[in-house]
């Protein structure tokens, strides 16, 4: 039988199917035990006897607790991705750097577990491994690949922004828009401490985003003189 005919039969798409739905009830009940316990805590054990898988089974999908803890952050990256380009689009109005720190402020309000989960120091070290492996030509989990797929998708808004901010200032030679977002990416913790000491304390929704204007409007008119 021709290979492609049968990777596409009715039995290995129902297959595929199941597969991928075990997978996703993992990753379901692995992100219940990194939220309420931390990763530290959490043990593949404990979501192996959960999910009703041995400890083998849940390894026949993921390498490793890290490559579990990076499918789940998959997750969150494309919720933070839809939430970016929905404000946008919805925004009615170019494309500028506050609209990002509104679209965090939405992101964090409607998701604040998964944005809990950025400032775990295991993101740090996934994304370094990830970032390592491809330097190295080699090959990434499936969940190494689903992170990095919504990971660029937000590293190109965040540069088309960045571009059309400095080409509406006349200085897009002046600075790579690469550097600005790894820039930018350092303020995130900063940013979410901003957003949720705003919730911890009650402050009306409108103060947080005040101050987030106020935190973009420096780095913005900080673009548009970069050269000055």
């Amino acid at each position: 039988m021709n290979k492609d005919k049968q990777s596409f039969s009715p039995k290995n798409r129902r297959m595929e199917r199941e597969r991928n739905q075990r997978r996703k009830s993992i990753i379901d009940i692995a992100e219940r035990f990194f939220l309420e316990q931390g990763y530290e805590r959490t043990m593949i054990d404990q979501i192996a006897l959960e999910a009703g898988y041995s400890k083998a089974t849940i390894y026949n999908y993921f390498e490793s607790k890290d490559d579990l803890f990076i499918a789940v952050i998959s997750k969150a990256y494309e919720k933070l991705f839809q939430t970016m380009e929905t404000t946008f689009a919805e925004s009615g109005k170019k494309q500028e750097l506050r609209t990002m720190g509104d679209a965090y402020l939405i992101y964090v309000d409607k998701y604040p577990d998964y944005a809990s989960l950025f400032d775990a120091g295991r993101l740090s070290l996934g994304i370094k491994k990830i970032l390592q492996k491809e330097e190295t030509s080699q090959s990434l989990t499936e969940s190494e690949e689903e992170f990095r797929f919504y990971q660029l998708k937000i590293e190109k808004l965040m540069i088309n922004v960045i571009t059309e901010t400095m080409n509406a200032a006349g200085v897009q030679e002046s600075v790579d828009p690469l550097s600005v977002v790894m820039a930018l990416s350092a303020l995130n913790s900063a940013i979410q401490e901003l957003i949720m000491r705003g919730k911890r304390t009650n402050h009306p929704e409108g103060k947080s985003k005040e101050y987030l204007n106020v935190l973009f409007t420096i780095i913005d008119k900080g673009l548009k003189h970069y050269d000055d």
